[in-house]
C-alpha cells in the first residue's frame, strides 16, 4: 500500500481544514460514553452522517480530495462499506473517476457470492481507498489489504483521523476527554 507523505503535511488548505474541524463540532460531534466499531471506547463520537447528509458539506468535503487525486492519479476511487462509499461516490461524481465499493464481509447472494469487491477494475489499475472516520484504521487496512490480492495497487486515505491510524487523513481530530460543549 502507498502512503501519501507524512500525516503532519496538510492535505487540503488551511481554511478548508479549519471549516471541516467546524463543522464536525458544530453539526456531527456528540458526546457521551461510546464504543467504537474497533472495541474502544470514548467520550466522543463522530456522526459522520450528519455531514454526509447535506449534499453541500458533502461536495466540499469532496472537493478537498483534489490534491490527493493530483499526487495519485488514481484510475478509480473506492470506498469503504458504508460511510467510505458516500464520499467515494461523491468523489467520483466530481472527478468523472469510476469508483468501487469494498465491503466489510463476502457478499452472500446475486451473481458474484463470496466477493468482498462490487464494481469494475482490472488487475495493476491505481486505487484510491477512501474512509470516513478511522480509529485504529483496523477495517481501512484490511480493506487495502483486499485490494492488493486483486493486485490492485492502493493509497488509502480518510476524512478523519482520531490520531491512532497509520492512515494519512485530511485532519487529526482528537479531544481531550470533557473538552468541546455537549451535544445532542
Amino acid at each position: 500500500m502507498e502512503y501519501l507523505g507524512s500525516p503532519d503535511q496538510p492535505i487540503a488548505p488551511v481554511s478548508e481544514l479549519n471549516w471541516l474541524r467546524k463543522i464536525i463540532v458544530e453539526r456531527a460531534l456528540t458526546r457521551g460514553d461510546y464504543v467504537l466499531s474497533g472495541g474502544a471506547h470514548s467520550d466522543y463520537y463522530i456522526d459522520k452522517f450528519r455531514l454526509f447528509s447535506d449534499p453541500h458539506v458533502l461536495r466540499r468535503i469532496a472537493r478537498m480530495f483534489t490534491q490527493v487525486i493530483a499526487e495519485t492519479s488514481p484510475d478509480t476511487i473506492a470506498g469503504t462499506e458504508l460511510g467510505g462509499v458516500v464520499i467515494a461516490t461523491a468523489v467520483s461524481q466530481l472527478t468523472g473517476l469510476p469508483m468501487i465499493a469494498v465491503r466489510k464481509k463476502p457478499k452472500g447472494y446475486g451473481a458474484f457470492p463470496g466477493e468482498y469487491v462490487e464494481g469494475a477494475y482490472e488487475p495493476g489499475m491505481r486505487v484510491l481507498l477512501l474512509e470516513d472516520v478511522v480509529t485504529n484504521g483496523r477495517e481501512l487496512l484490511a480493506a487495502a489489504a483486499r485490494l492488493e490480492e486483486l493486485r490492485l495497487h492502493v493509497t488509502a486515505c480518510a476524512i478523519v483521523s482520531r490520531g491512532l491510524a497509520p492512515i494519512r487523513a485530511l485532519i487529526q481530530f482528537s479531544l481531550p476527554r470533557g473538552d468541546a460543549s455537549q451535544k445532542n
